[in-house]
């Protein structure tokens, strides 16, 4: 009975710090938020948080996790023709500061031996996945051309957005949402 109550209690900690650690560097910014601004804004001392993450990637790894999380589940509310990867800039573009963290990390985490190399690999599969299904689908919907390689088009897609992604952290004013909206314009109109 100990056992299953400590357990509980371990993950509404853990809940509780991925959800402050998310407002916290949504409100604060990435590069402006340290593991001590969450730990004071959860009630623990830092060692007593990373008792539930191991390391500070780690934390933001399951930051990120999380966010996708909602967003899927944001994006599983809406309904529209708007392709997801807008649907999903627009989300983003409500918190720059998770944007710039994603960003960051990512380009951290291209080294191999990062904590969170294996977390960005498995999300671009699966991104990318989805991309790919939604150029299909609309292809035989007769929206999109059928000449159009959906894979080639899903990695143009991601790599434009991963860079406007780093272009905003320089220049607030790029409007992502936008830019990938014109391009499936343009793709939809290459006939």
């Amino acid at each position: 009975m100990r056992e299953r109550r400590n357990s509980a209690q371990g993950r509404e900690s853990r809940e509780l710090i991925l959800q402050t650690a998310l407002e916290v560097i949504g409100r604060r910014g990435y590069g402006s938020t340290s593991l001590r601004d969450i730990a004071a804004e959860v009630g623990m001392t830092q060692a007593g948080m990373l008792h539930h993450f191991g390391t500070k990637e780690s934390l933001l790894v399951e930051v990120l996790r999380e966010r996708d999380a909602a967003t899927r589940e944001a994006l599983a509310e809406q309904d529209g023709d708007e392709p997801p990867s807008v649907r999903v800039a627009r989300r983003n573009a409500e918190t720059p500061a998770l944007v710039h963290l994603y960003a960051s990390l990512q380009a951290a985490a291209s080294a191999p031996d990062h904590p969170a190399h294996a977390f960005f690999e498995e999300r671009q599969r699966s991104v990318h996945a989805v991309v790919a299904a939604d150029i299909r689908s609309r292809q035989d919907a007769g929206e999109m051309p059928p000449g159009i390689d959906a894979d080639t088009a899903a990695t143009v897609l991601l790599a434009l957005s991963d860079g406007l992604q780093l272009q905003q952290g320089v220049d607030p004013s790029i409007d992502i949402a936008g830019v990938l909206a014109w391009t499936w314009e343009r793709l939809a109109g290459a006939y």
